[in-house]
This record gives structure tokens, C-alpha cells and sequence, in this order.
């Protein structure tokens, strides 16, 4: 399953390393390496692994061996394998050295034998950081899509007793002496303060270290045990963090709880506390601030523009049309509001290049406010040996075994998984797009905007809503024969009327939240034990409330 998520294949890499791509091939991968801590660690990997092999080749040649036998048949083995493989193969390119340097027989055996230990071990280590990296994606999209007013966290330390901290707008507003301490540590740690307990801030931290290893983990809810959580705990061979985990609530990927091990023995934990909590502050004498509903904005927005006026609705319509226009409301970290008279389009941990794209795409447009801040990035650490640690994962569900052996074996699967993975991906972006578009222009927000600007606002609706039907029906065309065959059936469901098409998408954005989970546990990345029925009458909905949406 390492295609789940967008990187370079190994092969592609090796050629990369060897220097056999194309220069034009060569320069995208380059770039793409400048983006991509996933691939400049795999990169470094590979890079380790040749140096070792040299390193094992030298040490072998400064030995006296006896005199080798000849190994007629030897060669005419390699000679049929390699033509078996079409040269394309990275052990062989790696062992042939070892096989016509005249080393013992045995001493080639032992090598070779290490050798395929270490990449089963790869292999075995790739899958948790796929997990990891997937469910990661999903928790900053719902985030992006759906951003928390100023909220409460408990935090728990080593240093200091146990406190409440305001976070969000107002968060300077309440910061008081007892989170000084615990504050270091996380700028210590390059870790966001400001926001700590969020999937963007663990996912920077996850993504700077280079030899890392990943465990997902299912955990019952200790307020109801029959509810799971997903658990993500990610170690690191260097930093000042020596393993951080994050949980998150496996229906909505909104983040639970938090805990940072740091190497010299200190420690920091993090749990949400829910709004409806009625518990005092921790004895920081902070009293709960409510966060402002973006139902109480409507009066305050001017419906149209008057030369020489503040923005209005009508400007962040154009500005969210112009974004669309070149998909940065499809997963990228972009937020668009209406302040102090202007349109701001604000954003943290953008590449310099797709902020260059965003600044021109709204240039020429009126009352607007640009605002990136670069995420604090923690320092590199030199190239270092990988330190073997604890090999993540767990055995299969007997969804995935009834899958696997369904589809032919492993590899099919994998690539089952893959393509199924990014149709998901695909429309949960979309979907979110729809419901932020939803909920930034109410119909009483629709009914004062210029023909014009009605009409644009529904061709952004249609768009994503046709984009979402196409990605739905890649998935059934996947889905359907597949869990069909599996003894799978869809019950018949009817989709509800609405009044507008803004309430349609909390149906379309429930159906699809229940599709995405489902798949996720039949592909083994979350708990539970998702039955073809299921996902099939899960699917069917999701499809009547696009086609009543449309």
C-alpha cells in the first residue's frame, strides 16, 4: 500500500540516484524532492543503503579469502534471472558486485540473506506511515473545512500542575504564568504553540524528521467503550522530541488528545475538553470566552460594492471563485474572511511557489488582504545511520483477507487500495469545498447578492457537485462488482427534500463522512469491521443525496 499517498515510486528514485532519468525528468524529481520530506527521507535511505553495501564490499576485498571455486552455474542463474527482470531490479543491481568480486560463497549467502531481511523490514515499516500519513491528510482537510472557534485544551506536564488554556483567536487574550514552562518545551520542539493540538501542527513536526517510525493504533473511548479512537504515534531517532502521539475521534478525524515524550525525560499532554463542559478552569482563572458564529456576520456584510467602501460579500465571492479557479480550495491550508474592511486570504506553511499562484490569482481583484505566515521548520539534523526501531502494524482484519484473496493477492490489493484511497481523497476535498461554500453564503446571503454574483456562486456549487459525482462513480465502478462478489447488497434508500441546495450538502457531507469511514476500516487503516453491505447501501446514499444536490 505505499502508492496511497502522492510520492515517487523507488524505482523512479533509484534511476534519480543513478542518474539515468532524463534532465527534464531529473529537474521535476529535484523539485518535488524540495516539497517532500517523505521522499527526501526515502531518498536518504536508498543513499544509506548503497553506502553500506560499498562500505561491505571494501571491507570484504581488504580480506585475504581462499581461492574461490567456479561458479558456472551461479552465472547462468543470474543470467536467467536478470533477464527475468529486465535489469529493472534494485537487489540484483546490488548483489551483482558482490557475485563478481570473488568473494566466498558463503560469505555472498549471509549478504544476500541481510540483505532481503532489510527490505522485507522496509516494507513491513512502510505501511504504518502510509496509514499515518492518509488519516493525517484527512484530519487537516475537515479542519481546513470546518475551522474550531476558540476552544479549551487540558494540559499536563512534568513541570507544572495541571492547567486550562484558551486557544484560537483570542488565545492571547488569556495566557497566564503557568504556561510559560510548557510553552518552551513546544518552541523547543519546533511544535506550533498557538494551535497544539491539531493534526497541521503534529503532521509539521511528523514531516521534518528524517528517520522516523510509525504505529496506528485503535483505543476505546474511555468515556464509552464501545467507541474507538484512532491513535497515531510517530518516534524519531533525532530532535528533541523523542515520540509524539495524537488521537483522533475516528467519525470526524478531530483531534482528542496529545502527548509528547521529549529525551530527557519531560512530558506533555493535551486533551480536548468539550464545549458543553462545565468543569472550572484548572485554577487559572480563566473563564470560558464563547467563540463568535459566523450566523451572527449576514447584517454586517454589505451585500454589494460602492466605489470607495469596505469589502463585501460579493468581493470574497470573487476571491473564492478566483482560488477555485486554480484549486486552492481543494486541500491547500487557505482560510478567506471578511476583516476590518477587507478580504483576507490567510494561510501558514504554504510553499513559496503556490503562494506566488495565490497572490496572482486574486492581484487584480478589489479590498484585498494577502496574509502568509511560514511555518517554524525545526532544524535538519546531519545524515545519520537509520536507528532500528519497533516495527508498527497489526495483523489483517478478515475484510482485508476476504478482499485480498477475492481480488488475487497482495498486489492486486495494494493496487485496489491505492485507487480506491484517491478517489476518497478526491471527493472528501470536494465535498468540503461544497460545504465551506455552504456555509460562507447562507440563502439569506444568496438573496442579496447581484444576478451575477447568484449565478457564480451556483456555478461553483456545480462544479464541485459534478466533480464529486464523477470521483462517486469511480469508486463504483471499483466497489460495486468487487463487493458484490463478495456476497455484498445495497438497501434502497430515497434522498430527502430541501429547501436550498446549502442544506442538501449536510447530507451529502454526513453520507460522504460515513462512506470515508467505512472504507478506511474495510482498507485496514481505522478499527472496525466494515461488511460489503454496509459500504455498498453507504455508497448508494451518498450517491442520492449528489444526484438530489444536483
Amino acid at each position: 500500500m505505499s502508492s496511497l499517498f502522492e510520492r515517487h515510486s523507488d524505482r523512479e528514485l533509484v534511476r534519480y540516484l543513478d542518474g539515468e532519468l532524463s534532465p527534464r525528468s531529473a529537474q521535476k524529481v529535484s523539485r518535488h524532492l524540495e516539497s517532500c520530506g517523505r521522499c527526501r527521507a526515502e531518498l536518504d535511505e536508498l543513499q544509506n543503503s548503497l553506502a553500506e553495501c560499498a562500505l561491505y564490499r571494501n571491507t570484504l576485498a581488504s580480506q585475504t579469502p581462499e581461492a574461490p571455486q567456479p561458479w558456472r552455474d551461479l552465472y547462468r542463474d543470474f543470467s536467467r534471472i536478470d533477464e527475468s527482470l529486465a535489469n529493472n531490479s534494485l537487489l540484483v543491481r546490488l548483489m551483482r558486485p558482490l557475485v563478481h568480486s570473488g568473494v566466498p560463497r558463503w560469505t555472498f549467502v549471509v549478504g544476500l540473506t541481510a540483505l532481503i531481511v532489510l527490505l522485507s523490514l522496509d516494507q513491513l515499516r512502510q505501511a504504518p506511515s502510509v496509514q499515518a500519513a492518509t488519516l493525517l491528510r484527512k484530519a487537516m482537510a475537515v479542519s481546513q473545512s470546518q475551522p474550531r472557534p476558540a476552544h479549551r485544551i487540558r494540559v499536563r506536564s512534568s513541570r507544572q500542575p495541571e492547567f486550562t488554556r484558551l486557544t484560537g483567536s483570542q488565545a492571547a487574550l488569556v495566557a497566564v504564568a503557568q504556561e510559560r514552562a510548557v510553552a518552551a518545551l513546544f518552541q523547543q520542539a519546533h511544535w506550533d504553540w498557538n494551535d497544539p493540538l491539531s493534526a497541521r501542527a503534529f503532521e509539521q513536526w511528523r514531516d521534518q524528521q528524517v528517520h522516523k517510525t510509525d504505529e496506528v493504533t485503535a483505543v476505546q473511548d474511555p468515556q464509552s467503550p464501545s467507541e474507538h479512537f484512532t491513535r497515531i504515534r510517530t518516534a524519531s531517532a533525532e530532535g528533541e522530541v523523542e515520540a509524539a502521539s495524537i488521537t483522533l475521534n475516528t467519525g470526524d478525524y478531530a483531534p482528542v488528545s496529545e502527548r509528547l515524550e521529549f529525551r530527557d525525560r519531560e512530558w506533555v499532554e493535551l486533551s480536548e475538553i468539550a464545549e458543553t463542559s462545565t468543569e472550572s478552569a484548572g485554577g487559572s482563572g480563566v473563564a470560558h470566552v464563547e467563540a463568535p458564529v459566523r450566523a451572527a456576520e449576514p447584517p454586517s456584510r454589505p451585500a454589494a460594492f460602492a466605489p470607495g467602501s469596505s469589502a463585501s460579500i460579493s468581493d470574497e465571492l470573487q476571491v473564492l471563485s478566483a482560488l477555485s479557479a486554480i484549486g486552492a480550495d481543494l486541500g491547500d491550508p487557505v482560510e478567506v474572511s471578511l476583516s476590518g474592511g477587507k478580504v483576507v486570504v490567510s494561510g501558514e506553511g504554504i510553499t513559496a511557489k503556490r503562494q506566488d499562484e495565490i497572490r496572482s490569482s486574486v492581484a487584480k481583484l478589489p479590498h484585498v488582504e494577502v496574509e502568509f505566515t511560514q511555518a517554524n521548520p525545526a532544524a535538519v539534523p546531519p545524515q545519520s545511520a537509520v536507528v532500528a526501531g519497533p516495527v508498527g502494524g497489526s495483523t489483517a482484519s478478515p475484510m482485508e483477507t476476504r478482499l485480498e484473496k477475492q481480488l488475487g493477492g497482495h498486489a492486486e490489493f495494494d493496487r485496489f487500495s491505492s485507487q480506491l484511497a484517491d478517489l476518497d481523497e478526491a471527493a472528501m476535498k470536494r465535498v468540503y469545498a461544497l460545504h465551506n461554500l455552504a456555509q460562507k453564503f447562507s440563502p439569506e446571503d444568496e438573496t442579496g447578492l447581484s444576478p451575477r454574483d447568484s449565478n457564480l456562486l451556483r456555478e461553483l456549487s456545480r462544479k464541485h457537485t459534478a466533480a464529486l459525482a464523477e470521483q462517486i462513480g469511480g469508486m463504483e465502478k471499483i466497489l460495486v462488482p468487487t463487493l458484490s462478489s463478495l456476497g455484498g447488497t445495497a438497501a434502497s434508500v430515497r434522498s430527502a427534500a430541501h429547501a436550498n441546495w446549502q442544506s442538501a450538502t449536510e447530507d451529502v457531507l454526513l453520507s460522504a463522512r460515513r462512506v470515508d469511514k467505512l472504507i478506511s476500516q474495510m482498507l485496514g487503516m481505522t478499527a472496525g469491521n466494515a461488511l460489503p453491505s454496509d459500504l455498498l447501501s453507504a455508497l448508494k446514499e451518498l450517491r442520492a443525496n449528489v444526484d438530489g444536490l444536483r
